[in-house]
Formats: C-alpha cells, sequence, structure tokens
C-alpha cells in the first residue's frame, strides 16, 4: 500500500508540472541528473 501511495503521488507531480508548468520541473530534474552522472563518470 505504501508504494501505490508513492507511485500515485510522482504521478500526480508529473502531471501537475505537466500542465502547469509545461514540464519545467522534470526538465530541471533531467538535467541536473544528467549533469551529476557525467561528473560521476568523469
Amino acid at each position: 500500500m505504501r508504494y501505490v501511495i508513492v507511485i500515485v503521488a510522482i504521478a500526480f507531480f508529473l502531471i501537475w508540472d505537466g500542465v502547469y508548468n509545461h514540464g519545467h520541473y522534470l526538465d530541471v530534474t533531467v538535467k541536473e541528473a544528467s549533469r551529476i552522472v557525467r561528473y560521476v563518470t568523469g
């Protein structure tokens, strides 16, 4: 049940971000994650 709540919360955030912010937060998150991966892998 705990996992269902987490998945629903993430899905709700992604839908909210897409509708109201045109994916701004998701875009920033992906850019930061790829920057961290590049930093770690050299």
